[in-house]
């Protein structure tokens, strides 16, 4: 009987295994082993490019580890190589993003305990890299007429207050400011501007932005041709305001990771970089003198520091919201931002030395920030951006409400008020004495005020929409 049926049992079980291999061929079941393994490309990729390459890549290789390509990741940086193969637990990496209080991501918060397990459990496999995808940024494209007329994200007036130029999504729009009509369109090749700026002599503008989680940098633009003159990509990620230095031949602008770069109009010269606040600096201004640099960041700090040092001179306050403008006179900075609070701080009282009360073992510190504090009366909504004359004379305040306040940074009193402007107000600039400004905001207007008059001059839309 067992000699009979022995046969049959093995063409039975034969049948079934080809019928097996064959949906495994055909993609249709898979192999038990091959599920369980981690795929590179669709699992420990996606990881990397949300969570590290910002910091660990071409033109910010924090730490010397890049993390965009498979050479970089294999050889590690300066601390070693960033992870052993088939040993999770001897790993650089995990040791990193584990724990209970994980070193990285730093400045985020901490990797959920699945991806964590999908790093561990690659690495144990053998942290196999099937194919680490290409990091290509899509070529930017403006169109000839929008759809919808883009935010102005920052207007500038030439030092002779003939011309004007907006910043509009991805390109620059320079024009007449006496009869608003459009002089030129320059595309930057940037998918967002944050800010553009004129040099002291009005002969350059520069432009700051990029491609968000790719790139930022400033573009250097020739004022009177639109001609590019230099790009200097200095981050994995948008820069934000700034503006040049008072001899024009550098800009200061914030940027993630809480950096401020300094960055020469020269491109021989090298980009300084300081990383004084701890998340994006959204705005930094020069003192008259070009010596020091007032920064506000998401952190809600605001920082003095000095240029040629680079380094932080002090921390004059902590907000309980986020600061999104900086300005300064020499004397005092300026700062305000979602607190809907506007302050100055004297820099002479700010970093001198701390006072005391009492003597001996009696005594104790002054509250530095009660002597040095000049506090503006409380502006309309939160401020969103500030701008001085050239002069250093008047303060132009922009908020979320329809309104734009001008005050005299000398004692801080307001000097007149601008209704109906187009709100929220995202950009604020002024020629040389404060007799005219410029403003921008979400609507994608610009508007030309007289300031003497306190009347509106005219709307304009730079960007041709449908």
């Amino acid at each position: 009987m067992g000699a009979v049926e022995q046969p049959r049992f093995h063409d039975a079980a034969m049948r079934r295994n080809l019928f097996i291999f064959g949906l495994i061929a055909f993609g249709i079941v898979g192999d038990c082993g091959a599920a369980d393994s981690i795929s590179f490309e669709r699992e420990v990729w996606p990881i990397f490019r949300r969570h590290c390459v910002a910091c660990h890549a071409e033109g910010k290789a924090k730490g010397g580890l890049r993390m965009d390509t498979a050479a970089g990741l294999q050889k590690g940086g300066e601390t070693g190589a960033l992870f052993v193969a088939g040993k999770p637990e001897e790993s650089l990496l995990i040791s990193q993003v584990s724990g209970e209080k994980p070193e990285m991501p730093e400045k985020e918060p901490p990797l959920s305990a699945e991806k964590v397990k999908v790093l561990r459990e690659w690495i144990a496999q053998g942290a196999r890299m099937d194919r680490v995808p290409k990091m290509v940024v899509p070529e930017v494209k403006v169109p000839e007429v929008s759809a919808t007329a883009p935010a102005i994200t920052g207007v500038a007036l030439s030092p002779d207050g003939k011309r004007g130029v907006a910043a509009c999504r991805s390109e620059v729009v320079l024009f007449d400011v006496d009869d608003g009509k459009v002089l030129k369109r320059v595309p930057t090749g940037m998918d967002l501007v944050n800010d553009v700026a004129f040099s002291p002599d009005g002969s350059l503008m520069a432009v700051s932005g990029g491609y968000p989680q790719q790139w930022g940098g400033v573009l250097f633009l020739d004022t009177a041709s639109g001609a590019e003159r230099g790009l200097r990509k200095v981050a994995a990620d948008t820069l934000f305001r700034g503006e040049f230095s008072p001899d024009g031949s550098e800009v200061a602008f914030g940027g993630p990771g809480g950096v401020v770069h300094v960055i020469p109009v020269d491109s021989a010269k090298p980009v300084r970089s300081m990383e004084i606040h701890s998340d994006w600096v959204l705005d930094v201004a020069y003192t008259p003198d070009g010596k020091r640099l007032v920064s506000g960041s998401r952190d809600k700090t605001t920082k003095v520091s000095s240029v040629e040092e680079m380094a932080l001179l002090r921390s004059v306050d902590e907000s309980s919201e986020m600061i999104h403008a900086v300005a300064t006179d020499g004397e005092t900075g300026v700062s305000g931002g979602s607190a809907k609070v506007l302050s100055g701080y004297d820099y002479k009282l700010a970093l001198a030395g701390v006072e005391v009360t009492g003597s001996g073992n009696g005594a104790t510190p002054v509250n530095k920030k009660a002597q040095y504090l000049r506090a503006f009366e409380a502006p309309a909504d939160a401020v969103m951006c500030l701008a001085t004359s050239g002069d250093r004379k008047l303060l132009a305040v922009g908020t979320r409400a329809s309104e734009i306040r001008l005050y005299r940074m000398a004692d801080r009193g307001r000097v007149s008020a601008l209704p109906k402007a187009d709100a929220p107000v995202l950009s604020v600039a002024m020629d040389a004495t404060g007799a005219r400004l410029l403003s921008g905001g979400k609507s994608g207007s610009v508007q030309v005020w007289d300031v003497k008059e306190g009347k509106l001059i005219r709307s304009l839309n730079p960007v041709p929409v449908k």
